[in-house]
């Protein structure tokens, strides 16, 4: 399955959740959009600091999901490459496996 599949599947899962309990994921929502409002920090990068999180907590949805966040918002490859190279450095073997998969996604979407 490649990273457009993926993010469709987990955009339908969320949906799903989103009809099942619209009072949490409307407040999760919130809390994204003040997460990611105007500031000092770009979207880009923003999306970014996600990845790396994501890839630090080994979440492949959140990998796809703010990879592609990060690329519709226009990180560039080499951007996403030297936040991969940090997310290596804290998160080890592990991330390393984590931190491929961000860069197949970015490839693929």
């Amino acid at each position: 399955m490649n990273a457009k599949q993926k993010l469709a599947e987990m955009n339908a899962r969320a949906a799903a959740l989103y009809k099942a309990d619209g009072k949490t994921m409307s407040a999760f929502r919130g809390l994204m959009v003040a997460a990611n409002r105007e500031g000092k920090v770009s979207p880009a990068m923003k999306e970014m600091i996600a990845i790396a999180v994501a890839i630090g907590r080994g979440c492949e949805d959140c990998i796809v999901f703010h990879t592609s966040e990060a690329k519709a918002h226009g990180a560039s490859r080499e951007e996403l490459l030297e936040v991969l190279a940090v997310a290596i450095e804290m998160s080890g073997g592990p991330g390393t496996v984590y931190a491929a998969k961000a860069l197949a996604a970015f490839d693929e979407l």
